[in-house]
């Protein structure tokens, strides 16, 4: 019984064993079969990539805030950089100082966007009024106009302007600008002007003030408050300078005698080592020099052995230095010739003596004195090279310790030159003038008409011509 029990155990244990095997078999091979599929199930899905644009922001200044207000995001302050899909973004960008300012980017991967933004500074107006209106407004060296004034786009900030007027006080005036609204600015100006009383002995002297002529004393000036230099002058007298001050509305009284200034007289004789004499007093032999004499008259007495005692009267003003040329005359005879006009060259027996020269009017020589003439009968001739005739002769009796003095000689001169518009020139003498025409004489025995505005030059000849 227990064999028989023992084979049927161990033929049922070979048959599970069999049976064991084959199961094993069939799910070997199904999961051969589903290997693909549980591989496949396994691995994970490729997500899809969306593209995208790089996007760089600059700014000028730096670190100015960024918002993004198309999609109501904010960001850091530039420089900043980011990447961005595909769309239209709006940016606004802040800086404290300085304007708001919006910017619109259009992305589009994978172009690369790069923005450069420039930011204005923030900007206020100053109204500036001052009483009294008409100051000038300046900044620096720069002047900027004259109040009332309205200033645009003032940056914010401190600004510091000066205030002027002639008669007033500058001001200095500060404006703290601190947003855009606008600031008004009122000033009164200060009163800075006094006044200056200039009185003289003599009167009528020059007033100068900062070397600036102020006119003649007496005078009253007014003057900005300050300090200046005060300088009176006069002829002959030595000129006051002084140091004055002048005070918001005062009068300051300058009172002046001015020193005269002596003169001097120089006696030159010919011949020299005369003997002098002036207002009684007896000096040395001529050439002599008289120092610090009181302005006035002087009468001068010149005598010689062998001359003719001079007398001359003169009068010299305050710090005028005179000279007195006398020649004496001698016991011999003389001539004094006046000539009609002055610049005739004088002979005396062929022997030239000189020139004569132009007296109280341009038509009328000087005195022309000739000494020295022994007894006797001379030959006079005048000449002038524009005359017509070009010279006069005649003959004079001189008389010992005796001066002729013949008629006024007269000579007929070319002294003008006559051009006219139609281009004809002539030279010769104008007989007459008015304002509308002239009567000219080409020479001696024609004279002409014509009307002034038929005359393109009118003018005196040179002695050279």
């Amino acid at each position: 019984m227990n064999n028989i029990l023992e084979k049927y155990y161990k033929k049922t244990q070979i048959t599970k064993t069999v049976k064991r095997g084959k199961i094993k078999l069939i799910l070997a091979m199904v999961l051969i079969s589903l290997l693909p599929l549980l591989i496949t199930s396994c691995s994970k899905p490729k997500k899809k990539v969306t593209p995208k644009s790089p996007v760089s922001i600059r700014s000028t200044p730096k670190e100015v805030n960024i918002n993004l207000i198309s999609h109501k995001r904010k960001f850091g302050a530039t420089p900043w950089s980011t990447n961005l899909v595909k769309g239209m973004y709006v940016f606004e960008f802040t800086k404290p100082g300085y304007q708001t300012t919006w910017r619109k980017i259009n992305c589009n991967p994978p172009l690369r966007k790069d923005l450069e933004v420039k930011m204005q500074p923030m900007t206020a107006a100053i109204i500036i009024k001052t009483e009294p209106p008409g100051v000038t407004l300046s900044s620096g060296e720069r002047i900027i106009g004259q109040t009332p004034l309205a200033l645009q786009n003032i940056s914010l900030g401190i600004h510091t302007y000066i205030l002027t007027k002639p008669g007033f006080s500058s001001r200095e005036i500060t404006v703290n600008v601190e947003d855009e609204r606008p600031k008004i600015i009122s000033e009164s100006m200060v009163s800075n002007i006094g006044w200056i009383s200039v009185n003289t002995t003599p009167s009528a002297s020059n007033i100068f003030i900062n070397n600036i002529p102020r006119g003649k004393t007496p005078a009253k000036l007014q003057l900005e408050r300050g300090e200046y230099d005060l300088r009176v002058e006069a002829p002959g007298y030595s000129n006051h300078k002084e140091k004055i001050s002048i005070l918001n509305d005062e009068t300051s009284t300058v009172s002046v005698n001015l020193q005269e200034l002596p003169c001097s007289i120089t006696i030159v004789t010919t011949p020299t080592g005369s003997n002098l004499t002036v207002n009684g007093q007896q000096y040395n032999n001529t050439p002599t020099t008289l120092d610090n004499l009181k302005p006035g008259e002087y009468k001068i007495v010149i005598s010689h052995d062998k001359y003719d005692t001079s007398t001359r009267t003169v009068n010299v003003a305050a710090g005028k230095d005179l000279t007195v040329n006398v020649t004496l005359d001698t016991n011999m005879g003389g001539v004094d010739l006046v000539v009609h006009p002055p610049g005739v060259t004088v002979y005396v027996d062929g022997v030239k003596k000189g020139l004569t020269q132009m007296g109280e009017t341009t038509d009328l020589s000087k005195v022309f004195e000739i000494r020295g003439l022994k007894s006797g009968v001379h030959t006079i001739t005048l000449a002038h090279k524009r005359a017509q005739p070009s010279q006069i002769k005649f003959k004079l009796m001189i008389k010992k310790g005796q001066i002729n003095r013949p008629k006024q000689v007269r000579f007929w001169v070319r002294d003008t030159l006559l051009k006219l518009k139609d281009g004809r020139t002539f030279t010769g003498r104008i007989a007459q003038e008015n304002k509308t025409d002239i009567l000219f004489e080409p020479d001696r025995t024609m004279k002409l008409k014509y009307d002034r505005e038929d005359i393109e030059i009118l003018r005196k000849l040179e002695d050279s011509e």
